[in-house]
């Protein structure tokens, strides 16, 4: 097992023990983009302190000499009695040492630990009993990186909420629609809220679209011209 053990098999591992969200570029390709991935990305859920979460989590890391936890950062090794220091300096691990690198998180970009059970419920369960987020919160995991290899999965994500929305939206109860207009929106979704049969649904819809045009977006503003 040492010596054949892959970044797949130990996900596989920490699944059968823990709450596991797949993130980064396997999560995009399991929402339907065709690319490559040089790493892997999971959020292991971060319930209790980080002293909670390290002695959980750690054995697990370190019972496999070939897989070596090291900072994310400068790729230096951490000791296991320094892995709850990494963690709440960095809020992420990198094991290597597997056929890629896995970086294990307890608090990934742009969501807070306390969303956890919430992403958690909105995800679709994977073959290898992990969860995939669903494809606004992936999204917001990819929008402030400021890294160019996103650019792509950024675009492939919205265009995907998108489609989901317009088809969606227009049967939403108004309690829904008003939750998903804010978590997502485009001046496409809130034209389509426009025609909502709830008053109160078209009413945030046009608001919406006026914000948009007073921010300078162009489509919100030929809407609103129409």
């Amino acid at each position: 097992m040492e010596n054949t053990l892959t970044a797949a098999g130990l996900i596989e591992l920490l699944a059968q023990r823990f709450r596991v969200v797949t993130l980064g570029g396997v999560a995009v390709i399991s929402h339907g983009l065709s690319r490559n991935t040089y790493d892997a990305d999971i959020w292991i859920d971060p319930a209790g302190t980080i002293e909670d979460w390290v002695s959980r989590v750690g054995p697990v890391i370190f019972y496999y000499p070939s897989a070596r936890p090291v900072r994310i950062g400068t790729w230096s090794p951490i000791r296991e009695t320094d892995l709850a220091m990494v963690i709440e300096n960095d809020k992420v691990i990198r094991v290597i040492g597997m056929d890629r690198p896995l970086d294990i998180f307890r608090a990934p970009n742009e969501l807070e630990i306390s969303e956890f059970d919430d992403v958690w419920d909105r995800a679709t369960t994977l073959d290898d009993g992990t969860r995939v987020p669903d494809v606004i919160d992936l999204l917001v995991t990819k929008q402030a990186t400021g890294r160019d290899k996103d650019t792509q999965d950024i675009s492939f994500l919205e265009a995907k909420a998108e489609r989901e929305y317009l088809a969606k939206l227009p049967t939403a109860c108004a309690d829904e629609a008003a939750f998903m207009l804010a978590r997502f929106l485009t001046p496409k979704v809130a034209e389509v809220g426009l025609h909502h049969p709830e008053a109160s649904v078209r009413d945030l819809s046009l608001g919406y679209l006026k914000e948009l045009a007073a921010e300078g977006d162009p489509f919100a503003r030929d809407i609103l011209e129409k």
